[in-house]
């Protein structure tokens, strides 16, 4: 019995190590694909005419506190569209997410009352995922270069999916809106290690958006 209980053990120890080097490996294929595509300094980024703006809800889903994922993001895109580095901004966002919010609509209104004019923002409510932004971006709203704007683990990703899902794209960057310190944010970090592992396999099961119809909220 205690040779069997050590045997699991090492058994345990082994699958441990396994996934650990796997999320590592998995997380570091799309940091260096991601070298020299993704900055803090609005004096970095190339002039485009899309800003790919992903969403998030204005409210965090547990306690209904103010997002700081949201309003850095919203920080960075009025930041790009002002300082003329963008002409229009793609909000890509699910419009009825898990706590019924329209993600899209909402960053619209923040941008909206910033100054930044209605006429020069697209909504893409249908982009339930990351997959779904960036392939929505390109197969359904014909744009094949843009800056993401996200956080930056967020537009590391991102730019990946963008790079190796057999799209028609050219030149993405993204523009790295500030990171949250809360003990919350910290779940979303952790949680990005999983996220990159299923890009993988996203990639090599071909998956496709969930819907290509064509989403102006």
């Amino acid at each position: 019995m205690r040779k069997v209980f050590k045997f699991l053990i090492v058994l345990f120890g082994v699958l441990v190590s396994i996934v650990t080097i796997f999320l590592i490996v998995c997380n570091q294929i799309v940091v260096n694909n991601a070298e020299g595509k993704v900055f803090n300094d609005l004096d970095s980024i190339k002039h485009n005419k899309v800003g790919l703006l992903l969403g998030t809800t204005p409210q965090t889903r547990i306690g209904g506190c103010e997002n700081y994922f949201f309003k850095y993001r919203i920080d960075a895109a009025e930041a790009l569209y002002k300082s003329g580095k963008i002409n229009t901004l793609l909000i890509s966002g699910d419009e009825n997410s898990l706590d019924g919010v329209n993600e899209v609509a909402s960053m619209r209104d923040s941008l909206m009352a910033r100054g930044v004019p209605e006429c020069d923002i697209m909504l893409d409510g249908k982009g339930f995922r990351t997959l779904d932004s960036v392939v929505r971006a390109v197969k359904v709203y014909g744009i094949h270069s843009f800056v993401v704007i996200s956080q930056k683990f967020h537009n590391e990703r991102a730019i990946y999916l963008a790079e190796h899902l057999n799209l028609d794209v050219d030149d993405i960057t993204g523009y790295n809106a500030e990171d949250p310190n809360s003990k919350m944010a910290l779940m979303t970090y952790m949680r990005e290690y999983l996220a990159r592992v299923k890009v993988f396999l996203d990639i090599l099961m071909n998956k496709k958006p969930l819907t290509y119809e064509r989403s102006d909220v």
